[in-house]
């Protein structure tokens, strides 16, 4: 049974369908998403005249790589903020608006399914698995990243380290399924298995923030996110400002570069066979 998420499914999808939510992404966070598609892709197997289905599509950065590799592309998200920028960004792709977690596609449909960091906002997600093999063709690939967890990522280490650290003790966000579970390849591999796929493997692709202040980290993630910005935005002031300081002291600590701050955060890449 899966646990009751209304109030993180509610908290993602209003979140995710405001409009300045979505600009804040698409441009302080996207940066290091981008840096995950070529690798993902090549996980995939994206080649000239592939169907793909790009889950969770977002703003349509994967679907403007898939079309460059000749795929025919269909994305499909909840956001129609998010869907307002993919249109714009990869044209002669479709879009629809819809539930990764109940799709309108026949079985068998697509040569390839892809998802860059998005299956973490889907709240019900070995549902989705299923969704996405069932889409598959039989021997079709599916690959798809997640954020590694604060254990191996660095940044998310320095987040959720200031948040612990200096937040409320009484400020938490709703209820949601774990969004690094899929960094864990025992997790990973059992989620795949038991909707039906195989040769499941993880590995790690190298993304980093390139940032001209040590404050800019902070602003990534009460600006460009959702749950973290929710549980940012809910501090009372002084905890709030205790955190962004305390972030940015860790980042001017940590990750000097020059005249810049390099801040490690990988993803994880699960790649498996329909």
């Amino acid at each position: 049974m899966v646990a009751d998420y209304s109030a993180f499914v509610n908290m993602e999808r209003g979140g995710w369908s405001d409009t300045a939510r979505a600009s804040g992404y698409v441009e302080l966070f996207a940066s290091a998403s981008d840096q995950a598609i070529n690798s993902l892709l090549d996980a995939a197997g994206a080649k000239l005249n592939c169907k793909a289905l790009d889950l969770c599509c977002g703003q349509g950065n994967v679907s403007e790589a898939l079309l460059s590799r000749g795929c025919e592309v269909i994305g499909i998200d909840f956001s129609p903020a998010m869907l307002a920028f993919a249109r714009r960004r990869a044209p002669k792709a479709a879009f629809i608006e819809g539930d990764a977690q109940d799709l309108p596609f026949d079985n068998a449909e697509f040569d390839i399914v892809v998802s860059n960091l998005g299956v973490c906002h889907v709240p019900d997600q070995p549902r989705t698995l299923v969704e996405a093999r069932r889409v598959l063709r039989a021997g079709g690939k599916f690959a798809m990243t997640v954020w590694c967890g604060p254990d191996t990522s660095p940044c998310f280490a320095a987040v959720y380290g200031a948040i612990k650290t200096h937040g409320h003790p009484d400020v938490s966000a709703p209820l949601g399924p774990d969004f690094h579970q899929f960094s864990r390849r025992d997790v990973a591999e059992k989620l795949l298995s038991d909707a039906g796929f195989s040769n499941i493997d993880v590995t790690t692709v190298d993304c980093v923030w390139d940032l001209d202040a040590p404050e800019d980290l902070f602003e990534i993630y009460a600006k460009g996110t959702v749950r973290a910005a929710t549980l940012l935005n809910s501090q009372p002031p002084q905890n709030f400002a205790a955190i962004r300081s305390a972030l940015a002291s860790s980042v001017r600590a940590q990750f000097s570069n020059g005249n810049r701050w390099r801040v490690p955060v990988p993803a994880a890449l699960v790649r498996a066979t329909a």
